[in-house]
């Protein structure tokens, strides 16, 4: 005798139903041979029922004769898994028979009614099933994420909002991801930080890693991401359910930079352009390779199919003078452009001040838990502590927040305080120095992290002479991000093709101006300097249309003034295209000596 899975229904507790199983035995006489239970898991399929199985080999084994359960839907509700049952009963002469559903499979009657039950039960297994899909995927569309929260989030409510107090380790996070620190790197850096964890064990790559590859970080959740490759299913993505932490370019970034962790390098020295060089022939990235006598060391990127080898110290040579740029706006971003860059989300304290309210209540609770005993002293103490460095996180960030907000300024005000500075170190001769300096001052370590943090990668060859040229440069796309918002407020200059006595050269230019802006421009340069705005003289230009390359520009004109910079001048609408007649190229020049106030 055998009965199957016992399960708590209708008010009936498992024992009890074991109980009237047992019960209905003895009245059937029938004799009990073995109980079997598969507590906890469903009976949608009999694959996955450990106890089931076990049933079916000892009825083929002929060890029992009756299967006796409390309802046909404990036994089976998938009528493909019923007809294999009731053909594996029939077969080995054994029958079914549930309790409280009247089913015997002894008849054609009664194997006609249990085929028709389990039909009705899968129909009502499928219904609820959409039900819960549709409701599930309107609740996850609407915020209301099912699994546990991520570091950088937390719940309110039933919605998953963004932790301020972890937002900003997650971003740091990607951001060493990016600098081409591994998993476990990342994770021994933050370990000797004693960064806390959510579960309060030490931080494992394993952790790095599942954060990288979690879409929620970019505000999708991803469903079926592990149980759909088990069961065989596809993930389902659900875009812009949460706010994203980090943005979908720098997600990108990061998994096109897993793709290159993944590869063997070698890594026994720090390679300043490691996994940035690109071979020129034959397109792959190139591996980091040392070499060299006792006396020298040098440092190989080594592409393996094309037998080509580029110096790294020539590599840096060629690329020095982009390396300069990129320090000079690095310096300028962190001196000047961060009111613009800055994200506006966070200029508003009002989540701020929500969050420091919520911690200000749970220090409170936790304070008169102890007072009145519920709590001992190393629980509270190691609470309070971590409540307290939350509280003071917050509150340093409240401040950030208060003194951006006490900002005033304008696009054009910022581009004169970068132009009056730069100016006072290039009338000192300082400016490339200091530019030089900034970079032989890191470490490699450092060189390293700087390069990958603007570039993607970058491709130089080498000619028959053994000379290096920069052949192309990719940038990252969160760098061009920064560039594209500080051209939307007009704050970027460029080139322009000029010549400048009788040799060619190019000059800073600003993008284009309307009137206001130009005069607001100047206002704030006059305060360092005695400053001059004149219409470009365009001797060179035809009459129907500007079609030559150059301008003619003097250095220095009749009233000893030097060149400045030059400057589009164009209408108030800001219109294209730019070679109309809504354009002007004026310049603007300075005395040589500083105003004397």
């Amino acid at each position: 005798m055998l009965v199957q899975k016992i399960k708590q229904e209708n008010g009936f507790s498992l024992g009890e139903q074991e109980e009237k199983l047992k019960q209905l035995c003895k009245y059937k006489e029938y004799e009990i041979f073995k109980v079997y239970k598969d507590a906890g898991i469903s009976a949608k399929d009999m694959e996955h029922r450990p106890a089931f199985q076990q049933m079916l080999t000892d009825m083929r084994a002929g060890k029992i004769n009756y299967i006796v359960a409390y309802k046909l839907d404990r036994v089976t509700r998938s009528v493909r898994d019923l007809e294999v049952l009731i053909s594996d009963l029939e077969k080995h002469n054994c029958y079914l028979v549930c309790d409280r559903d009247d089913v015997n499979t002894s008849t054609a009657n009664g194997r006609f009614f249990v085929r028709m039950l389990t039909v009705l039960s899968q129909l009502e297994i499928e219904i609820v099933s959409e039900r819960t899909k549709f409701g599930l995927t309107g609740a996850i569309k609407s915020g209301h994420i099912p699994n546990r929260c991520p570091l950088g989030y937390k719940r309110e409510g039933k919605k998953m909002i963004i932790d301020e107090t972890t937002k900003d380790l997650v971003i740091r996070i990607f951001n060493m991801y990016l600098e081409g620190k591994s998993y476990q790197t990342i994770a021994n850096i933050l370990n000797e930080e004693q960064v806390p964890t959510q579960t309060k064990a030490k931080w494992k790559d394993s952790t790095i890693e599942k954060m990288i590859n979690n879409k929620i970080y970019m505000g999708d959740y991803e469903r079926f991401k592990r149980v759909g490759k088990e069961q065989g299913k596809e993930p389902v993505i659900y875009r812009d359910v949460v706010e994203p932490i980090i943005s979908r370019a720098t997600f990108d970034e990061v998994q096109a930079q897993k793709e290159k962790n993944q590869r063997a390098f070698c890594r026994d020295r720090v390679y300043i352009f490691m996994q940035k060089l690109i071979c020129p022939k034959c397109g792959k990235l190139m591996t980091c390779k040392g070499a060299g006598g006792k006396k020298k060391k040098y440092m190989y990127y080594h592409c393996i199919d094309c037998k080509l080898y580029l110096r790294e110290d020539l590599i840096e040579d060629v690329t020095m003078n982009l390396i300069m740029n990129l320090i000079e706006y690095d310096m300028t971003v962190k001196q000047y452009f961060f009111p613009v860059l800055a994200d506006k989300k966070e200029r508003d304290t009002a989540k701020l001040d929500k969050e420091i309210a919520n911690l200000k209540k749970q220090k409170n609770r936790i304070k008169e838990a102890y007072i009145k005993g519920i709590v001992e002293v190393n629980d509270f103490s190691e609470e309070y502590k971590v409540i307290e460095e939350k509280l003071n996180l917050l509150e340093e960030k409240r401040i950030q927040t208060i003194d951006l907000n006490k900002q005033t300024f304008s696009p054009q005000q910022i581009m004169a305080d970068r132009d009056v500075e730069k100016e006072k170190l290039l009338r000192s001769n300082e400016f490339y120095d200091m530019l030089m300096l900034q970079w032989s001052n890191k470490t490699k370590e450092e060189k390293q992290e700087f390069i990958s943090k603007f570039i993607e990668n970058v491709t130089i060859d080498k000619n028959e002479k053994g000379t290096y040229e920069l052949v192309n440069i990719k940038f990252r796309s969160s760098f061009i991000e920064q560039i594209c918002k500080i051209l939307d407020y007009g704050m970027f200059d460029f080139t322009f093709p000029c010549t400048i006595g009788k040799e060619e050269a190019t000059v800073t230019t600003t993008v284009q101006m309307d009137k206001k802006e130009l005069q607001e421009y100047m206002e704030r340069l006059s305060d360092y300097y005695e400053v001059s705005y004149y219409e470009l003289d365009r001797p060179d230009a035809p009459k129907k249309g500007y079609q030559k390359k150059y301008y003619r520009i003097k250095e220095t004109n009749e009233n000893g003034e030097r060149l400045f910079k030059l400057v589009e001048l164009i209408a108030n609408d800001k219109s294209f295209p730019i070679q109309k007649d809504n354009h002007i190229i004026g310049e603007i020049r300075v005395k040589e000596r500083e105003k004397v106030s």
